[in-house]
């Protein structure tokens, strides 16, 4: 009889499609931000980092709250009455060999991305536990024994995941201009309780 194996403490990794086309309205408004970027280590991103208060990505704001609310209820699944907000928003661009440099995001609970604009790309996770004392040469990898992870992703995509993942994306192929909208968050309400000297009040 082969043995079991469970996953304890896995990081969850959100996944929801928007089901709708993007506006030319939105698609517009998105192209021309790139005329107002920033260099970042790789490529480059807007410098207006609350994109989404814009009026014309009102829709897409409403989206990405309401994903927020999903993740909240359904991975968190706080027992106090508190909500998600969206601290910091903005567009990344990435054109051919061009690449996403290897980060997290601090200062922030959860985190997502919202594709726009993609082609056969990926998204990559690495694990936070990167020393082995040992470590065999792999015949078949799996989310085990993986150090990385791929996750494909296509436009109209949102991934979410706790702010702390560490995540990368490799140097891109192909003419488009890679495009997405990231997002940082942060709880409001309070959180903790009292009587075990834990209350903290989020305002």
């Amino acid at each position: 009889m082969t043995g079991r194996i469970h996953s304890l403490f896995p990081v969850p990794i959100y996944v929801k499609e928007i089901d709708r086309e993007f506006t030319k309205k939105e698609l517009k408004f998105i192209k021309d931000q790139e005329k107002h970027c920033m260099a970042n280590e790789g490529n480059r991103n807007t410098s207006d980092y609350y994109i989404l208060k814009r009026k014309e990505l009102k829709n897409i704001r409403k989206f990405i709250e309401q994903s927020c609310q999903e993740y909240l209820d359904n991975v968190i699944s706080p027992a106090n009455d508190i909500k998600f907000y969206i601290t910091e928003s903005w567009l990344n661009y990435t054109r051919e060999d061009q690449y996403h440099h290897v980060h997290s995001h601090p200062n922030s609970i959860m985190s997502g991305v919202l594709y726009i604009d993609s082609d056969k790309d990926s998204i990559k996770f690495t694990t936070p536990h990167g020393y082995k004392r040992l470590k065999p040469q792999v015949k078949n990898f799996n989310v085990w024994n993986s150090d990385t992870w791929n996750f494909p992703v296509n436009t109209g995509q949102l991934i979410m995941f706790p702010s702390e993942t560490i995540h990368q994306v490799d140097r891109k192929k192909g003419k488009n201009v890679r495009t997405s909208l990231a997002f940082n968050t942060f709880y409001r309400g309070v959180i903790g309780e009292g009587p075990g000297l834990t209350e903290l009040v989020l305002k």
